[in-house]
């Protein structure tokens, strides 16, 4: 099993986390970066000190080898330091992904796809199925396991049900990959670049068409 650790980073400079990520190595930890100062980090996260914090977090896990990967999240308060951020993951992390198509958020508000920078967004490659849940799964910090970050629905509590839990996943993946609601008899799902959890968020979202959906050409029939 490859654990994967995902964080803000704010905490990842205190020694009794970093002696335990040093103790226990994971698989890798990924760092979610949001800017290249701190002007345009603290601003996108609301917190003030956000990125002194992560810079001396990078730092202690570079000292240590912790096993680091940076998710350079790409937005249009922070397009223009996309540069830099990319030398501050060459600098601490063996390696980087960049992200700009931002999602809704999990309770269904869509306010977040209004910072996305459009000469950033790419078109990811036609859909063809998806292995998580059944090669990989996804846990929250309360124990509830879930196919992935975007497809949380009947999650497993492993607190009570155990690792046996993880056994009744793959059929829960599977209903969720389902085309269902806006998807319904799409003409063009064999062409979809969306898998179909995450375009039911953006539907339940209301987010405009053109953000996950092929019918950018003015034709939103399905």
């Amino acid at each position: 099993m490859l654990i994967e650790i995902l964080t803000n980073g704010s905490r990842l400079h205190r020694p009794e986390i970093i002696e335990q990520l040093s103790a226990m190595p994971p698989h890798k930890v990924t760092v979610s970066l949001y800017g290249a100062s701190a002007e345009s980090f603290d601003s996108l996260t609301r917190k003030p000190g956000a990125f002194k914090l992560l810079t001396k977090g990078l730092k202690a896990a570079k000292e240590e080898n912790v096993p680091l990967e940076l998710a350079l999240i790409v937005t249009k308060h922070n397009a223009h330091e996309v540069q830099a951020m990319r030398e501050i993951a060459d600098e601490y992390a063996t390696t980087y992904t960049e992200y700009a198509n931002i999602s809704p958020t999990y309770d269904g508000n869509s306010q977040p796809l209004a910072a996305q920078a459009p000469g950033f967004l790419d078109k990811s490659s036609v859909f063809k199925g998806c292995p998580a849940g059944h090669t990989f799964f996804h846990v929250d910090p309360h124990g509830f396991a879930t196919m992935c970050k975007v497809g949380r629905e009947r999650p497993i509590g492993l607190m009570t049900e155990g690792l046996d839990g993880l056994l009744r996943l793959p059929a829960i993946a599977d209903a969720q990959m389902l085309r269902s609601g806006g998807c319904s008899g799409c003409q063009l799902s064999a062409k979809c670049r969306v898998c179909r959890p995450l375009a039911k968020a953006y539907q339940e979202a209301k987010a405009p068409l053109n953000t996950y959906c092929q019918h950018d050409n003015g034709d939103e029939t399905a």
